[in-house]
């Protein structure tokens, strides 16, 4: 999803990485091992939805399976 976002980016003349991260660019290194003290783990997917669930505007759907 983020490689089709990149190169939708690209097409447009939008200026953007090639290897873009979100955990790079909105990330808090600090915030983030904080999470994986307290028990998230420590992958690129949880990192992401960490971030994207604290800096959202609006309550997210969180479903636990």
């Amino acid at each position: 999803m983020v490689k089709e976002w990149t190169d939708g980016a690209l097409e447009r003349n939008i200026p953007t990485s090639e290897d873009f991260s979100l955990v790079k660019t909105l990330g808090d290194p600090v915030v983030i091992r904080n999470w994986n003290i307290a028990g998230l783990p420590n992958d690129k997917v949880s990192s992401e939805n960490g971030i994207l669930t604290t800096i959202a505007e609006r309550y997210s759907l969180c479903i636990d399976p």
